[in-house]
């Protein structure tokens, strides 16, 4: 699945599994003009740069990252990327570096077409630059690699760096996941096996819990919300997790469940339900993301490899009937997030990787009959310390670049409600995402509150 020349300047690989599958669930949006899992991550600036000074800095990031020009081929099953003429790059600028007044990066997010382009929207009116792209190109990581490079090559000013775009920017292509990770290309029956019982998580635990939602079929607009803990009770968070053996993200995790369960739906009835009948399971069920670049070899465990999609993400189910309280649950969240990829104890992912995207797409994309019925439930990806890949200082040859603020969002058209957390400048922060057809911004803000103050209860904090 590598790289290769097709013809002179034209390059191409296969699509890997986990960019198809985000182009599969990208691709299920597009009746409905909407593309689910669309990324904008968006940077606060202190000062606004000159626009020409942004400009050279996106052309310079093409040469170090040119898979952000890259294209599908007509059927969608490869990557296409052509080495541009001086016209070709002029073009492709013109396309994707939008200069925006009078708007915000929230505008954008919520109103902007889907596009399958990498976009950079530059808001001189809020000081803001939007990074925007379909998940399929890149990930979270990937994209903070990104945005640390083009703030140095922007630190830098224009006369550090020659754009050069002849053919040698070739080399800075990104091999696909499945290459990367050097996973069998073959598969075999212990392979689809292995896969099956990775499966089984989800299979075997249904169904999973549900909150209530209003009663629309077809998605809206999407929407954030996002809020921090102050730097102080962000320490005192991590000084408690510690001496309990937690990681934050374990720890979070396990009170977004128990700030989840008073909103838990009847199965049988629309009305929520605390209790659970003899014999009667209720599930969470859920996706764990992980990101696979400590497990690469170098250079592509790190900001060589930015344009890529190097996570996967593994089901978890946690049975409520038994584990009923913040305790137990960090408990099961905790050998979640512990698990090592790698080790055959319980499997080694990398063996079967392909093939559990694949059989996974296939269950995802399967929908209840009745589209009030489909999963609707807390969904949490946790994106660790920004600040370890994005300074809020870059001091370069001829300018100083601070940043304020950073954010990701997701679009959503499920039911799900999709959650990030992350620390930026020593505060923990807490990002919702959510469709407002399914759910209204006054339960969206009780429910963040709520979930704050589970989790500062539960790790005795004082929430200030």
């Amino acid at each position: 699945m590598s790289w290769q020349q097709i013809s002179p300047g034209h390059y191409e690989r296969p699509f890997d599994s986990m960019e198809n599958f985000y182009r599969a669930v990208a691709d299920a949006g597009a009746p409905l003009n909407k593309q689910h899992f669309l990324i904008s991550c968006t940077l606060k600036l202190k000062s606004f740069p000159q626009v020409q000074n942004l400009q050279q800095a996106w052309k310079a990031l093409r040469q170090r990252y040119p898979q952000i020009a890259v294209r599908a081929n007509e059927d969608g099953s490869r990557l296409c990327y052509t080495v541009p003429s001086p016209e070709a790059l002029d073009t492709w600028v013109q396309e994707t570096f939008i200069i925006r007044n009078g708007v915000s990066a929230d505008e954008i997010y919520s109103q902007e077409p889907p596009s399958s382009q990498f976009f950079l929207f530059c808001l001189p009116d809020t000081r803001e630059l939007l990074f925007r792209t379909p998940h399929w190109r890149i990930d979270a990581y990937g994209l903070m690699y990104l945005q640390d490079t083009f703030l140095k090559i922007l630190a830098n000013g224009p006369r550090g760096h020659i754009i050069q775009l002849d053919g040698t920017e070739v080399r800075n292509l990104t091999p696909a996941l499945d290459e990367a990770a050097g996973v069998p290309s073959i598969i075999t029956p212990a392979i689809s096996q292995a896969a099956d019982e990775e499966i089984s998580v989800l299979l075997h635990n249904q169904p999973t819990i549900s909150i209530k939602t209003l009663p629309n079929a077809l998605p809206a607009t999407t929407r954030r919300l996002k809020s921090a803990l102050p730097a102080s009770t962000t320490r005192q968070i991590i000084k408690s997790c510690k001496s309990r053996g937690l990681t934050v993200t374990a720890a979070v995790h396990a009170a977004l469940i128990v700030a989840t369960l008073p909103y838990v739906m009847d199965p049988h009835h629309s009305k929520t339900s605390t209790t659970t009948t003899d014999g009667e399971r209720k599930n969470y069920t859920t996706i764990t993301p992980f990101d696979l670049r400590k497990y690469l070899p170098a250079p592509l465990n790190g900001p060589d490899a930015a344009t890529s999609v190097y996570h996967t993400a593994i089901f978890m189910s946690i049975d409520l009937a038994v584990n009923k309280d913040f305790e137990s649950i960090a408990a099961e969240t905790r050998k979640a997030y512990g698990r090592d990829l790698s080790k055959d104890d319980p499997r080694n992912l990398f063996n079967f990787l392909p093939e559990y995207v694949n059989k996974a797409l296939q269950l995802l994309s399967q929908q209840p009959d009745d589209p009030l019925r489909a999963p609707a439930h807390p969904d949490l990806s946790s994106l660790g310390i920004v600040n370890e890949y994005i300074s809020t200082k870059y001091h370069g040859e001829e300018f100083t670049v601070e940043v304020e603020d950073w954010w990701l969002a997701l679009e959503s058209i499920v039911r799900l409600l999709l959650i990030h957390v992350w620390t930026w400048d020593d505060e923990l922060v807490f990002s919702f995402n959510w469709n407002d057809a399914f759910y209204e911004e006054g339960f969206i803000k009780r429910f963040l509150s709520e979930w704050m103050e589970v989790l500062c209860e539960s790790l005795g904090v004082s929430l200030e």
